[in-house]
């Protein structure tokens, strides 16, 4: 049994000793639904950072409750309200996407389709509750991405014609400003990546201070934020890796480029794979030809290779602290497989999406974790659509996107959830997420010299939560996954008791 499997099973059992002592809030709320209707359960989440407080707002076909938290879970504060009266009258009203807080007020961002943003305010101390639209989406504009962070939310969006990335903002008093970014798209960009939402399509958020996964490490746009900028990295084939920098809060954009011509001779040229990862002012960047397998660590603002790692023959087996091994997980079944073979290794990179991210174990080493990750295409059996993976869902027939090693054009325009960024679900929990197949390795950097070293790899945190929540009873209703500090919490509805339930997992570092 490999390293991982005995630490997955470790973890398993420790959860499943420990489940009944982990219960944090019991809050009575009968979840109900019209005569012959769709049951229409859901509750968000959205936390104040400055407050220690945090708010639940859960929803059924019939009534909405807001209720106020503190971080013990005490309930400072609720308010009732009839569904027809709040925001959730509006019909083609979407998941919350984010928010901000200003006090005791919660002001939820819900998309309204593709085309708007509306903000409904939760006043705690008023014991009030209003809602208005806050964003009209232009008709020549396309949805990007939208997310909070920092008790700021953004939404981005693209306009091919006039080439430009428009960032609109709303602050923690609810208040809106917008802005228009000139954003060239690189002549080299590949065929189908010449209009900019082309160019930035796909693109996952990866939040400073969250834990990565690999299900958005592979991507090849991702947009990774920071206290005092966002960091935008496109990677294009094996064109140089594309850094551009907005500055916060005025938005100045900045761009940088690392190129990797020296680790591609002309005749390999359009047959390299290139999937980067920042991490401070480091770019880690998996190169991958069909003989080797490369890291390469650069410095971003030098462009200065600060390390490099290459493994093209079995003896680079000995360098790793976990794997290779490929992985295929349905739900609650594994199936993980050790790969003893460099070649096979690379063979079973090249047939995958992949891609590489950083994190730190407890003694400061850096945790190298490359590999491949794919969605299992899931069978809904309804018209919300049976593809996943970055493909569009939508209750009309659509066309498969154009995959590229991560990069995902879409073909059609419909709703496409994968742009939005609810708060207490990330991306990793969903349930079509947790059907994959990946074949990955991961080794120890010393932080300083970037040299293989030895250590401790623990099982991720998005693992371990993926584990816990196939553990939980799979109809459970309204559920959220979400941390407070540094304490992971799910929440789901117990429809025996007719509570609202949150228990705290149990994290393995």
């Amino acid at each position: 049994m490999s390293l991982r499997s005995l630490l997955l099973l470790a973890g398993c059992l420790a959860l499943t000793t420990s489940h009944a002592q982990k219960k944090v809030l019991s809050y009575p709320f009968e979840f109900e639904k019209s005569f012959l209707a769709r049951g229409d359960y859901d509750t968000y989440f959205l936390d104040d950072l400055s407050n220690n407080t945090f708010s639940l707002v859960l929803k059924d076909n019939k009534k909405v409750e807001y209720v106020l938290l503190d971080q013990n879970f005490k309930v400072i504060s609720k308010i009732s309200s009839d569904k027809d009266a709040s925001a959730f009258s509006i019909k083609n009203l979407k998941d919350c996407t984010g928010g901000t807080t200003n006090g005791h007020q919660y002001h939820f961002i819900y998309p309204e389709a593709s085309t708007a943003y509306i903000m409904e305010t939760a006043d705690f101390d008023a014991k009030t509750v209003s809602h208005k639209k806050l964003i009209d989406i232009p008709k020549e504009e396309k949805p990007l991405a939208a997310f909070s962070d920092n008790n700021v939310f953004y939404a981005f969006t693209t306009n091919d014609k006039a080439g430009t990335l428009t960032v609109s903002m709303v602050n923690g008093a609810g208040e809106l400003t917008q802005k228009s970014l000139s954003f060239p798209v690189p002549e080299e960009a590949s065929r189908h990546r010449r209009k900019l939402s082309e160019y930035l399509g796909g693109l996952k958020v990866i939040k400073g201070g969250e834990y990565p996964d690999l299900s958005n490490a592979v991507k090849s746009v991702k947009l990774f934020t920071q206290p005092n900028n966002f960091m935008l990295l496109i990677n294009d084939g094996d064109n140089p890796a594309d850094i551009v920098s907005l500055s916060l809060p005025d938005l100045t954009l900045q761009e940088k480029k690392i190129d990797y011509a020296t680790l591609i001779p002309k005749d390999e040229k359009g047959k390299v794979y290139i999937s980067s990862f920042l991490k401070g002012d480091r770019l880690y960047s998996l190169v991958l030809n069909k003989k080797s397998i490369r890291i390469v660590i650069n410095e971003v603002g030098s462009g200065a290779q600060l390390g490099k790692i290459e493994i093209s023959d079995d003896a680079g087996l000995d360098m790793f602290a976990d794997g290779p091994m490929t992985e295929r997980r349905y739900g609650k079944r594994t199936d993980a497989k050790d790969i003893s073979d460099v070649k096979k290794l690379i063979r079973e990179f090249t047939r995958g999406t992949e891609g590489l991210m950083v994190t730190e174990n407890k003694a400061g080493q850096l945790i190298l974790t490359v590999g491949t990750y794919d969605l299992i295409p899931l069978s809904t059996g309804g018209s919300s659509g049976g593809y996943v993976g970055g493909w569009q869902q939508g209750s009309m027939p659509v066309t498969p996107n154009i995959v590229n090693h991560g990069a995902t054009v879409s073909s059609v325009s419909v709703w496409n959830p994968t742009m939005y960024y609810r708060p207490g679900t990330p991306g990793y929990t969903t349930t079509s997420a947790r059907y994959y197949n990946t074949t990955f390795f991961k080794i120890l950097l010393d932080p300083k010299s970037f040299k293989n070293v030895r250590g401790r790899v623990p099982v991720s945190v998005p693992d371990q939560i993926k584990d816990y929540m196939e553990g939980v009873d799979s109809k459970a209703k309204a559920t959220n996954q979400f941390s407070i500090g540094k304490n992971q919490y799910y929440g789901y509805y117990d429809k025996d008791l007719h509570y609202y339930v949150v228990e705290q997992i149990r994290i393995i570092q």
